[in-house]
């Protein structure tokens, strides 16, 4: 997923904040307990107050995270 992850970032940095959480390590436990995380890898999309939007679980096709993150930035 980095790959594709390092992409979007590319492509979005200007509009989207991206965060990359260790589950094991830092804030990372917490924050997965936080967003009830079972496993990894989860993309969660947030918005600014912190409130899931949407849930991807398990490798993801770019087309298909770019197509949710343009619906979002349209709304």
């Amino acid at each position: 997923m980095t790959p594709i992850v390092d992409g979007l970032e590319q492509t979005y940095a200007d509009r989207i904040n991206f965060q990359r959480l260790n589950a094991n390590t830092g804030d990372g436990p917490a924050i997965m307990k936080d967003y009830h995380i079972l496993g990894h890898p989860v993309i969660l999309l947030l918005n600014a107050q912190g409130q899931e939007i949407k849930r991807f679980i398990g490798p993801q096709p770019a087309d298909r995270l770019a197509e949710s993150l343009d619906a979002i930035l349209t709304d």
